[in-house]
């Protein structure tokens, strides 16, 4: 008995071990990718470094951060794994606007094509991949919630072949 209750603690923490270590090299990743920017007019593109990066155009300045959310899944379903993870930008201000990042393989390498609003200052709780589609469990704000403390839970579902209004679409 005693045997058994070694051998499974320790192939609990092998498969604990693995995933942590999968996390950690999963944010490396996507903390330091190119993705485009919703503000072309600053900086087209930005490559993170550690998750972030801030760049200057004169006086104005963009910023964006990877915020820790990922998931894998073949979104354009052409038989490869893309990926989708959660970035913010800002501007100055008191915005951080949250956008879903769609990370589509092209001959192995992920590039971001497509980015989905999800508004300011929302919680992203998870994300996960559905048949090809992003759910994303959230909480966003109510009508008279104050910006800092959105309220309402919500699940939506983002998909990269129909798109839809809040779709924002970069070449």
């Amino acid at each position: 008995m005693g045997r058994v209750c070694v051998v499974s603690c320790l192939m609990f923490c092998v498969v604990l071990l693995h995933g942590h270590q999968s996390r950690a090299a999963a944010h490396k990743r996507f903390g330091n990718m190119t993705y485009l920017t919703d503000s072309p007019y600053i900086v087209e593109r930005v490559t993170l470094v550690n998750g972030q990066r801030v760049t200057w155009n004169g006086r104005l300045h963009h910023s964006m951060y990877y915020e820790g959310h990922y998931v894998y899944g073949d979104f354009n379903r052409d038989g490869r794994k893309d990926a989708a993870s959660v970035v913010a930008q800002s501007e100055g201000g008191t915005g951080h606007f949250l956008e879903l990042a769609f990370l589509i393989n092209e001959g192995g390498q992920l590039v971001h094509r497509v980015s989905h609003y999800l508004g300011d200052r929302v919680m992203v709780n998870s994300l996960k991949e559905r048949d090809g589609k992003v759910v994303i469990d959230m909480v966003v704000h109510r009508e008279h919630d104050c910006r800092a403390g959105p309220t309402k839970r919500v699940k939506r579902v983002y998909d990269y072949l129909n798109p839809n209004p809040d779709l924002v679409l970069h070449s």
